[in-house]
């Protein structure tokens, strides 16, 4: 039986401030722009999460994101896939 991942996508508003693209893990799709937004290709809980999120917060994390040098999906998924209790 092979279990297939559902894949989804999120878009992030580009503040227009810096000119370099989003940082990219290694292996990960490249976001594609579309508009003013980045559109990238996440997992379905991921993208649940994210659009669960009040928009001022969604900044909040696209601006984290830029400041640590990490890919956007690697901050988000941080919070969704967190162990329920560390021993």
């Amino acid at each position: 039986m092979v279990v297939q991942e559902l894949m989804a996508l999120i878009r992030v508003q580009d503040d227009g401030k810096s000119s370099s693209p989003p940082i990219i893990e290694k292996g990960r799709e490249p976001p594609f722009k579309q508009g003013e937004h980045f559109v990238f290709d996440v997992k379905d809980e991921v993208a649940k999460y994210w659009n669960k999120l009040p928009p001022g917060r969604r900044g909040e994390l696209w601006k984290q994101s830029r400041k640590e040098g990490k890919d956007i999906r690697l901050i988000i998924e941080a919070f969704v896939f967190k162990p329920g209790h560390v021993k």
